[in-house]
This record gives C-alpha cells, sequence and structure tokens, in this order.
C-alpha cells in the first residue's frame, strides 16, 4: 500500500503543478489582455481625438471657403455691374461726342496707379454710396485674402470726397 499511496501522493503533486501552471498561465494572460485592452482603449482615445480635431480643422476650411466664395461673388457682381455701366457710358458718351477727338484726363490711369473712382461709378445719392462703400470695404478690407492697404486707403479717400461732394449737392 506504501507504493499506491506513494504513487497516488506523487499524481496528486503532478496534477497540483499542472494545475498551478495553467492558473499561473491563465492569469499571466488576462494581465496581458487587460494591458492589451487598455492599450487599446487608449488608441481609441488617441484616435478619437484626432478625428475631432480633423473635424473642427475641416468646419473652420469650410467655413473659409464659403467666406472666401461668398467676397467673390461679391466681387464678380460688382464687375459685372460695372462692366455694364461702362459699356452703356461708353455707348452714350460715343452717341454724345460723335466723333470728338476730346478726352476727359480727369479719371486717366496712370500704368501701375489704381484708380477707385470706378467703383463708385453711378452712384447719385448718399443711401448708394454708403451701400457701395460697404460693399468694397468687405471685398478690400487688410484682413481679407483678396484685401489691399493701399486700395482701402483710396477707397476711404474717394468715400470721403464723393461724401462731401453729395452733401454740398444738397
Amino acid at each position: 500500500m506504501g507504493q499506491a499511496y506513494m504513487a497516488t501522493e506523487e499524481a496528486v503533486k503532478v496534477i497540483t503543478d499542472w494545475r498551478f501552471q495553467k492558473t499561473v498561465g491563465r492569469r499571466v494572460n488576462e494581465l496581458v489582455t487587460v494591458d492589451e485592452r487598455e492599450e487599446f482603449k487608449r488608441q481609441q482615445q488617441l484616435l478619437e481625438s484626432e478625428r475631432q480635431e480633423f473635424l473642427r480643422a475641416k468646419a473652420f476650411e469650410e467655413k473659409r471657403l464659403a467666406r472666401e466664395k461668398r467676397i467673390f461673388d461679391m466681387e464678380w457682381q460688382m464687375l459685372e455691374e460695372e462692366w455694364r455701366r461702362l459699356a452703356i457710358e461708353k455707348e452714350r458718351i460715343g452717341h454724345t461726342h460723335s466723333g470728338s477727338k476730346e478726352s476727359d484726363t480727369s479719371e486717366h490711369i496712370m500704368p501701375g496707379d489704381v484708380s477707385v473712382s470706378i467703383f463708385f461709378s453711378g452712384v447719385k445719392n448718399m443711401r448708394m454710396l454708403r451701400k457701395r462703400y460697404r460693399d468694397l470695404i468687405k471685398i478690400f478690407h487688410p484682413d481679407n485674402i483678396s484685401g489691399d492697404t493701399d486700395v482701402i486707403q483710396k477707397i476711404n479717400e474717394e468715400y470721403e470726397m464723393l461724401k462731401r461732394r453729395i452733401e454740398r449737392n444738397r
């Protein structure tokens, strides 16, 4: 019976060692799995924050592009209106002068010089002047992409001169 008892004790020891190894292996796997889960969650949070930042940047760019398109459309509309007015004035001047060689030098534009008086052509009263001035400021303000400080200064000078002229004529 001593031999059978020893064999049973040895079998219990082998089984106990096997169970211990399996338990340790499972615990290690659980710890690795927990660490992997934590790393996965951290990466998920990182990706989500990057996604949110991308969406904010995208929304900002969409707003900027919409603003630029609105400014471009305003500029285009003003140019179309001015071309129509110029065509009408050219036709009218052509009929009144009918071949006269005289030219008005007060509106002569030198190369490199920016004449803003064309922006205000057709303005006949204060309301029209203010509206045109506001539209031009929106387009040429130095903070805009198409903005220019020199042009804005010339627009301001022309506006003040026309404002005084209209007020005098009242």
